[in-house]
């Protein structure tokens, strides 16, 4: 009768809605648990870089030390992702007055110790702006991955900053492979796609997630065979705090 076809649709209703619920789920974990692997793959590729120059700079003292350096602060960045992989939990902003330029110079000058290349830099005045150090660290550092990567060693990375009364902008730009539209369309900021061999296609996702988690956003202009220039764009306001 029509009552128990009413009560047999809404029961399979609940079935599919329960369903689509464990599947956002699983989703979400995946999402989130791939954040730590590729924060873990970042730090691995560091010690990776370090590795392979120190046969030819062993012998040099500054070496040794940015590389001792570079181990002690990994071990400590394993273990802070550790703990919070124990927590899965979601992106969380914790902002403080930051220097974007002092921090994106720390990053620069790692980077360079570490794989004992030059990255031009072209820094403006900025104010200081609120943001979350440890997550825009993350950002500025997959975007020079990403730059260094894509140069293979054989092209420019430069990283500018400039500011006006509304916002702040830092781009990463290389001269490399460059990426086609039909990738940047389709593509470009999807978790699990990527144009590396080995890549998850998570650092990107990432990045854009903690940008946005900033009120903020990310472009990008890219040309096959000319390079990529990523550019994060964030709110110049110092009065605010609240990312909810």
């Amino acid at each position: 009768n029509a009552y128990s076809a009413h009560l047999a649709a809404r029961v399979l209703q609940i079935k599919l809605t329960e369903n689509l619920r464990k599947a956002q789920e699983i989703e979400a974990l995946q999402h989130v648990s791939a954040f730590f692997v590729h924060d873990l793959k970042n730090v691995a590729s560091r010690l990776s870089l370090t590795m392979q120059n120190l046969p030819a700079y062993f012998d040099n003292p500054d070496f040794r030390e940015d590389a001792l350096r570079l181990i002690r602060e990994s071990v400590g960045k394993i273990d802070s992702t550790i703990e919070r992989l124990s927590s899965l939990k979601q992106i969380v902003i914790k902002p403080v007055p930051t220097d974007l330029n002092a921090l994106a110079d720390s990053i620069l000058k790692d980077f360079e110790r570490s794989t004992r290349s030059t990255i031009d830099r072209n820094f403006g005045q900025l104010p200081l702006l609120s943001l979350d150090p440890e997550q825009m660290q993350k950002v500025i550092t997959n975007l020079v991955m990403n730059a260094l990567d894509a140069a293979d060693g054989k092209g420019r990375i430069r990283v500018e900053t400039s500011a006006n009364e509304q916002q702040a902008v830092l781009s990463v730009r290389d001269d490399g492979c460059g990426m086609s539209k039909q990738f940047m369309d389709n593509m470009l900021f999807r978790p699990f796609t990527s144009t590396k061999k080995r890549g998850m296609g998570i650092g990107l996702f990432q990045c854009k997630m903690i940008v946005e988690a900033h009120h903020g956003r990310i472009e990008v202009d890219s040309e096959e065979g000319k390079g990529t220039t990523f550019r994060v764009i964030l709110k110049a306001a110092t009065d605010f705090t609240d990312y909810t």
